[in-house]
């Protein structure tokens, strides 16, 4: 058996560095290797032994030297300076180039036992890619010199990025004006002070085109120069914040535009005199055609009038029929959204993912046994009375009625953004509604409480029943877990699983209740409870 062999923990620890994408190597405060990965090794082709742990790291760094690793020099020099490097590292990472010309990022840290670790990234990938974005570069600026039209690129804090030779060409200022970097505000004041822009004050002037400039419209203007030349120009914003500035000479176009309209007015004035003649003839027969259009169009209207009378009649005993099953189970809200027709066949049967919850109240049973009737459908309507409210002001769907039970569904029919915590907050809204009630019960000698489960998962939803009594509900393993959960919960508690948590764990505060044991599950089931909705 070995001397000493790696503990677990060592083991894995080894295996996680050898399997790094990088290159490491630690050595102690003698500067002797401690330990090197797989490719560390891998990178460079020297004795390995030169590599083992103890052995000093100078002796691997002559015989790069020595082998011409690091260019020409003194080996001694270039031994020397690394030395220093790992005797006082700085902290901050530096390249290197292997004489097969890979790029290496290198960067050294002292550790708290004296030592040091050198970890080492292959960047030639990154390297050849700035070369190449370099390039690209380059040829973009050949492109943008050679386009017919002027071309400006401004960055976000409204400062040059580039513009073409075009563009320097097309305006008398100093160039030092168009250099990259320097605010464009600068070259419109001096246009504006050099008169560019016709009489005014230079900085309402100015102010003007920066703001095109922050917020383009995306539609082209037109600038007339004090030289007589006119420049369409167009702005655009590009998805890094900054902004575009194209402009085109269309001189000879105004040009062409001015003789074409000379040219149209010498032609319409000879049309004239024949369209004056004609006048007469024409009124007369427009106004014999304009009264038989008037009746053809009268006798159209009335049709359609018609049609669409019976298209509409149809459409509401149609709507009236849908709007009482709707409202059965949905809140107006989402009722008259589905009646707008903006949602799509929202009843048919489909799988998704939703939210349920489950209320009913503590003791209610013995409640039932031993008051009266009517003092129970008092009781009852209270207690539905703030659920109700409650529900419709979240955009619940009911998904039946039990007694004091209540099953409610979110995300179903219609999508609800954040369905999850759309169900907390009706859960909490219900719990601080009905310990009033319970407050008030207790005046009155009842014992009651109030207890909620959510659980939230995949379930197939749907329209249930027969022609002429039909529900809307969910079948699901997270309709069995909402009620289990309900009937776990304490007086006020409101529970929930790990799911439901997972999701809204960033907006709520909540108690660990450790593991239940729920029928119809095989494996005990954590629950929270949930104490608020933390503010914003």
């Amino acid at each position: 058996m070995a001397d000493h062999e790696p503990t677990g923990v060592e083991g894995q620890l080894r295996v996680a560095l050898d399997n790094m994408p990088g290159a490491l190597v630690y050595t102690d405060h003698e500067l002797n290797i401690v330990f090197c990965n797989d490719r560390f090794k891998a990178m460079y082709t020297v004795p390995q032994e030169l590599l083992q742990p103890g052995r000093p790291y100078p002796e691997f760094l002559r015989y790069l030297a020595e082998n011409r690793y690091y260019g020409e020099g003194d080996p001694g020099a270039l031994v020397a300076r690394r030395v220093e490097s790992l005797r006082n590292p700085s902290g901050q990472s530096f390249e290197d180039r292997t004489p097969d010309g890979r790029w290496y990022r290198i960067l050294r840290r002292r550790v708290a036992a004296g030592g040091t670790v050198t970890v080492m990234t292959d960047i030639t990938e990154q390297k050849q890619a700035e070369q190449d974005l370099a390039d690209k570069e380059a040829q973009l600026h050949v492109a943008l010199d050679n386009m017919p039209g002027a071309l400006v690129y401004t960055a976000k804090d409204l400062n040059i990025v580039v513009c073409n030779d075009r563009f320097k060409e097309m305006y008398a200022v100093p160039l030092e004006l168009l250099e990259p970097g320097r605010p464009y505000a600068d070259f419109l004041r001096y246009l504006a002070e050099n008169g560019y822009y016709g009489e005014g004050d230079p900085d309402a002037l100015v102010a003007r085109r920066v703001e095109s400039l922050r917020s383009p419209s995306g539609k082209s203007f037109e600038d007339h120069t004090p030289d007589g030349r006119w420049y369409r120009i167009l702005r655009h914003r590009v998805p890094a914040g900054g902004t575009v500035t194209v402009m085109t000479d269309i001189t000879e176009q105004k040009q062409a535009a001015r003789d074409l309209l000379e040219a149209t007015q010498r032609t319409e004035e000879a049309n004239k005199q024949i369209t004056e003649k004609n006048r007469a003839l024409e009124a007369l027969y427009s106004e014999i055609r304009d009264k038989n259009r008037q009746v053809e169009e009268q006798a159209a209207q009335i049709a359609e009038w018609n049609a669409r009378l019976e298209t509409r009649v149809a459409e509401q005993l149609a709507k009236i029929g849908q709007m009482s099953k709707l409202t059965r189970f949905l809140s107006p809200r989402v009722s008259d959204l589905i009646m707008s027709g903006d949602a799509d066949d929202p009843l048919k049967t489909r799988r998704r993912e939703i939210t349920v919850v489950f209320v009913d109240l503590r003791g209610f049973t013995g409640f039932t046994e031993t008051a009266e009737p009517e003092e129970v459908m008092g009781v009852l309507r209270e207690y539905h009375a703030e659920l109700g409210r409650a529900i419709m002001a979240y955009d619940g769907t009911i998904e039946h009625f039990s007694g004091d039970g209540v099953m409610i569904l979110f995300n179903a029919p219609l999508p609800v953004e954040n369905h999850e915590l759309q169900a907390i907050r009706m859960a909490l809204r219900m719990r601080e509604a009905i310990a009033a009630l319970v407050q008030e019960w207790k005046k009155r000698g009842h014992a009651l409480g109030f207890g909620v489960g959510i659980a939230g998962g995949y379930a197939t939803i749907g329209t249930i029943g027969f022609e002429g009594r039909f529900d809307y509900g969910a079948i699901g393993t997270v309709t069995n877990l909402a009620a289990r959960l309900c009937g776990e919960a304490g007086n006020g508690q409101i529970l929930i699983p790990p799911r439901i948590f997972s999701k809204t764990e960033a907006q709520i505060d909540v108690e660990p209740i450790g593991e239940l044991s729920l029928k119809g599950f095989q494996r005990p089931v954590p629950a929270y409870n949930v104490l608020r909705v933390r503010p914003g």
